[in-house]
């Protein structure tokens, strides 16, 4: 018997009852179906009204790819250098599952812009939910297998061998980043986060490597649709996760959130619910019952709260945002420097408004392609795209495509400067004198 979800992005999601067990047994905790209230991409859908999907959809979709690879591995199994890795997945299939489904379980509202204000990141609470023996995550997976409460962690953690189990989950060629590009794309009613699906499963291969596993594409088939894919990512980030409204959105955002904090720690926010308070004046010691009752829903409802403070700054902030009145960014054609910055503080603060609040230089990072291995001093895994040759050696994508060689280990990095749509004017008076700003 099969549990089937309809999806937007494969349309049949099917899930056999019996050997798929544990994870329709997750996707009934608390945990999990807390993500049904974590929105994607944050405050995309001021930018992108269809945006609104929701982390439980992505966490359910990264699940059933990770379910297609093991089932691709598994149809090579007739040869021969293939049989010991499909044993290996016939082993870890149900780890495989599970450690997808929970890839994502720690996000906090409007996930990363959270993260910048309470200093914490997901992984480390997905982790501590897994672990934390109160949690229902905790109590499933310790009865499917006890060694799943540490096996799962360390796959979070990158540090879990064999390494392939690792990038499958968190890489530059890995489930998470496949669904995400794809469902992203789809909801912001783009087309830049295509790439063949397809064709990316049917050339992946498992090789071994060095005493190790490595993940790969098959050289002779995979390297256009490995290009394709690592296009796909980049203009995702170019023209949808770093588009200059959403960063002046997320920028109003993480102003009105500093705020708000401020004022918790000075006990003169009372009007706010008790799992807010905590995340934002005491995240150190934030609780799992407090944090399973964080989600956007809570958190727009503190805001709508807040639109009434005595506060004048967190009561402006706040709506503005909610009545979409973000802040307007510009261009800077040179870098950051403390005289600029202390020149634009003036020009904001002799307009009646707190430069603290009101003007945010902004730095959005791109790199579109990692060609090192990320902390191998700690043993993690890398993160590298490698392709499978005839002769059965590995070489580095970007040591056969001109493309990727391009982008290898560029950092495109966009400097901006947010701020309410009535400083524009004086902004730019003052730049017609400075030359600050570009296109």
């Amino acid at each position: 018997m099969e549990k089937v979800f309809r999806d937007p992005v494969y349309n049949l999601m099917r899930f056999d009852r019996d050997r798929d067990r544990l994870v329709l047994q997750l996707l009934d905790a608390a945990e999990v179906q807390r993500l049904r209230n974590i929105r994607q991409m944050g405050v995309s859908d001021f930018i992108f009204p269809g945006a609104t999907h929701t982390r439980f959809a992505h966490s359910l979709g990264v699940t059933y790819l990770m379910k297609l690879v093991i089932e691709r591995m598994d149809l090579l199994r007739r040869d021969t250098r293939y049989q010991p890795i499909a044993a290996s997945l016939d082993e870890h299939r149900e780890m495989l599952l599970a450690a997808a489904l929970l890839h994502d379980l720690g996000h906090f509202p409007f996930s990363h812009l959270m993260e910048e204000v309470i200093e914490q990141d997901h992984e480390a609470w997905s982790v501590k939910l897994i672990e934390d023996p109160q949690s229902e995550v905790h109590q499933i997976l310790g009865q499917a297998d006890t060694g799943y409460l540490e096996y799962i962690p360390a796959i979070l953690k990158r540090t879990f061998k064999p390494s392939y189990v690792v990038k499958l989950i968190s890489s530059q060629l890995d489930v998470d980043r496949m669904d995400f590009l794809r469902r992203d794309s789809l909801n912001s009613g783009v087309d830049y986060g295509y790439f063949d699906l397809d064709w990316l499963l049917h050339s992946l291969r498992i090789v071994e490597h060095e005493g190790d596993y490595e993940l790969a594409l098959d050289a002779h088939k995979g390297v256009r649709v490995a290009e394709s894919y690592v296009m796909a990512r980049h203009a995702m980030y170019q023209q949808v996760y770093l588009h200059k409204t959403e960063r002046a959105a997320g920028a109003l955002m993480l102003k009105l959130l500093e705020r708000a904090k401020v004022l918790l720690l000075k006990n003169r926010l009372m009007d706010t619910p008790k799992a807010v308070r905590a995340l934002l004046a005491n995240p150190e010691n934030l609780e799992r019952t407090d944090f399973l009752q964080l989600d956007d829903v809570l958190l727009r409802y503190a805001i709508s709260l807040w639109t009434q403070s005595k506060d004048k700054i967190l009561a402006d902030l706040a709506n503005r945002f909610l009545q979409r009145r973000l802040f307007k960014s510009l261009r800077l054609n040179r870098k950051q420097d403390e005289e600029l910055v202390q020149a634009l503080r003036t020009v904001v603060s002799q307009n009646g408004l707190d430069p603290d609040y009101y003007l945010v230089f902004d730095s959005a990072i791109d790199s579109p392609y990692k060609d090192d291995y990320l902390e191998q001093t700690s043993g993690t895994a890398s993160e590298r795209i490698f392709l499978l040759k005839e002769n059965g050696n590995l070489i580095g994508l970007s040591e056969t495509s001109q493309l990727i060689q391009a982008l290898k280990n560029k950092r495109i990095r966009t400097e901006r400067v947010c701020f309410p749509e009535e400083l524009r004017q004086p902004l730019l008076d003052f730049a017609e004198k400075n030359d600050i700003f570009g296109l």
